[in-house]
């Protein structure tokens, strides 16, 4: 609950920052040379992060009034899967660069399925390698948002898309 609530408040801290933290966009002849105002991308990650963090309160909320206020102790087990968890979501930050998004990101999505007790690996295989694929397509051509890749998958990319034109 205190996760929820701090994340929720720095989510609210960070959008209402957002304007003096993401550039303007440049514009050429009156017309703006991105597809997307700059700022819309963290606004919508920025906004899912309040709405899942107080979705993630409420439930926690509800438990502790109707315990009467009794807190539940923490096992040593969810306190290493916790540890576990930020330090796997660190590590996706430092390897999203040089490992590109689709790499890092079917593993991160390995090692959390994992983590959380999946052991069915043709579902554990399929969410991580169709996830990070479908966001990728649909932020690079939905919304022209660019993403960190390696050169030979985004070789790949631009040959299997070719067909289908920009």
């Amino acid at each position: 609950m205190v996760f929820s609530a701090v994340s929720a408040l720095l989510a609210m801290a960070a959008l209402y920052a957002l304007p003096s933290l993401v550039a303007k966009p440049k514009m050429l002849f009156g017309r703006s040379l991105s597809a997307m105002e700059p700022a819309l991308f963290p606004k919508i990650v920025l906004v899912f992060i309040i709405v899942l963090s107080i979705a993630l309160a409420i439930p926690s909320l509800i438990k502790l009034f109707q315990t009467s206020g009794e807190a539940e102790a923490e096992t040593e087990s969810t306190t290493l899967k916790k540890a576990a968890f930020f330090f796997i979501l660190v590590s996706y930050g430092l390897l999203l660069k040089p490992l590109g998004f689709l790499i890092t990101s079917f593993i991160v999505l390995t090692v959390i399925s994992l983590l959380l007790g999946n052991r069915n690996w043709i579902q554990i295989f399929l969410f991580s390698l169709l996830s990070p694929v479908c966001l990728y397509l649909l932020a690079t051509r939905g919304m022209l948002v660019s993403l960190p890749e390696l050169n030979p998958i985004e070789l790949l990319y631009a040959k299997l898309l070719a067909p289908f034109g920009r």
